[in-house]
């Protein structure tokens, strides 16, 4: 295992609503390795995009840290902030509207380059800007078209050149798949992995499509409401899931064998989320869970490690599941 490169401490985002606080991101504790594909996925609303946009102090933090090589973002200077966002990119959900309609392609891939004084010459950086639409399977042709031009997959391959604009070390992928056909999704996937392979980028990628996170992702966290529910190794997580609420995601998955679909188990989770303003204290599955007992309404569960590598926040974890 390569050494941490991004290592969040109890992260916490709270927006205020009315009289009461809104707790998108709740105390988030997770690391992520040099090189490695961490997937973060959970159900519409359960505070991943903030957590991610929060990382990157697009928000600015309630609570936590955040060491991006052992440097705290959040109490990071102006100065010393400006050259850390050289370092950590973002892949943005919608390729709609992360690009500036007014703006041709090579403005927006080069708009890095006059922020940070690059390639200050044309030809040199039109040959930068010609290098990374080559990287991610687009031509020089399309230099000077505007985004209105392009299809979505072809926008969200000029997203991905941005963010690969100078060199980062680590990119978040804030849902980077899920405003395209299914038919293009897959397409964008294996650019990103080819990417890390050829560069050695680190990713942090947010869905909700968890059979595309288990093809793309090392390790796997899964939220539910604010908090960090369970995190394991991809495969370790899909065949042995330990919380609850993973059990019900994974068992809403679709299997292209009709056979083995049939003798499946479908878990319903009944009701609907609670609110996140305010949330009591206890956990925060404990309403749509059929396991709670008395003191799960009571006191939060804590991440614990029950096999090598996989942290799951349940009290009955051990006694239900673990075998």
């Amino acid at each position: 295992m390569k050494d941490v490169l991004i290592q969040v401490e109890d992260l916490k985002k709270y927006f205020r609503v009315g009289k009461g606080n809104l707790k998108a991101v709740d105390g988030l504790s997770f690391s992520i390795h040099q090189g490695e594909t961490v997937g973060l996925v959970g159900e519409s609303g359960c505070g991943k995009s903030t957590a991610g946009r929060t990382m990157l102090r697009l928000y600015e933090p309630t609570g936590g840290r955040v060491l991006f090589k052992g440097t705290d973002v959040f109490s990071a200077g102006s100065r010393e902030m400006h050259e850390l966002r050289k370092k950590m990119q973002m892949i943005f959900q919608d390729p709609y509207a992360s690009l500036n309609p007014r703006m041709t392609v090579t403005d927006i891939i080069s708009e890095p380059f006059s922020i940070y004084g690059l390639y200050p010459h044309r030809a040199e950086r039109e040959q930068k800007v010609a290098d990374l639409l080559r990287l991610v399977g687009l031509s020089e042709e399309h230099a000077n078209r505007f985004p209105h031009e392009f299809s979505g997959g072809q926008r969200q391959r000029i997203g991905v050149a941005r963010a690969m604009a100078l060199e980062p070390d680590f990119i978040i992928c804030d849902e980077p798949i899920s405003a395209l056909d299914v038919s293009i999704q897959a397409q964008i996937v294996n650019l990103l992995k080819e990417i890390q392979r050829e560069r050695d980028i680190t990713l942090l990628f947010i869905a909700h499509d968890l059979s595309m996170v288990r093809y793309i992702s090392d390790r796997v966290c899964v939220m539910y409401l604010g908090k960090m529910m369970e995190v394991a190794p991809s495969e370790d997580l899909y065949h042995t899931p330990l919380h609850p609420y993973t059990r019900a995601l994974l068992s809403a998955i679709p299997v292209p064998d009709p056979v083995v679909q049939h003798e499946r188990r479908r878990i319903k989770l009944e009701g609907d989320v609670p609110s996140p303003i305010d949330p009591k204290e206890g956990c925060r599955f404990v309403d749509r869970c059929s396991y709670a007992e008395p003191r799960c309404r009571e006191i939060t569960p804590e991440q614990r490690e029950l096999r090598p590598n996989h942290w799951v926040a349940c009290h009955r974890a051990d006694e239900l599941f673990l075998k």
